[in-house]
């Protein structure tokens, strides 16, 4: 026969008690509210991504046209859009051309064109939201971005 010492019916049983239970609430509480604006800034980074991934389409598909065409095509630039590309809600574009010294955004009317043989004018776009920028920097001859060698 087992006996218990104490006046406790329950010792022994392994139950949490409700005091337990409230501060280990608490802590996972705490928790998740520090990691939340972590969370809201990599939903954020994603979206700009997105962005950029959809211009780098846009261009390609432009590019396409012209080529299969044997026309000039045009994407136009404004500050919340590259062609039918609309950049998230808090971002904005700025341009820089082979001509520029620094991002602007882009004047009234402005777009980016491509000849009839698939090139492209040399162009620079940055994406800007909240606290990250994107810069992306496109190929003359194939509209390809072009990454930087770290």
């Amino acid at each position: 026969m087992r006996t218990t010492s104490g006046n406790s019916p329950c010792r022994g049983r392994g139950a949490f008690t409700l005091l337990e239970i409230i501060i280990a609430l608490a802590l996972v509480a705490i928790l998740v509210s520090a990691s939340l604006p972590y969370l809201f800034d990599s939903f954020a980074s994603a979206e700009g991504d997105k962005a950029a991934d959809a211009i780098t389409e846009i261009a390609q598909e432009t590019r396409r046209k012209a080529l299969e065409s044997g026309h000039r095509e045009s994407l136009p630039l404004t500050a919340v859009k590259v062609g039918s590309a609309t950049l998230p809600s808090g971002w904005k574009l700025e341009v820089m051309t082979l001509n520029d010294a620094k991002f602007h955004p882009p004047s009234k009317g402005q777009s980016w064109n491509f000849s009839a043989a698939g090139i492209c004018e040399p162009l620079s776009l940055r994406l800007s939201g909240r606290d990250r920028q994107i810069t992306l920097r496109f190929d003359a001859l194939t509209a390809q971005p072009l990454h930087d060698e770290d």
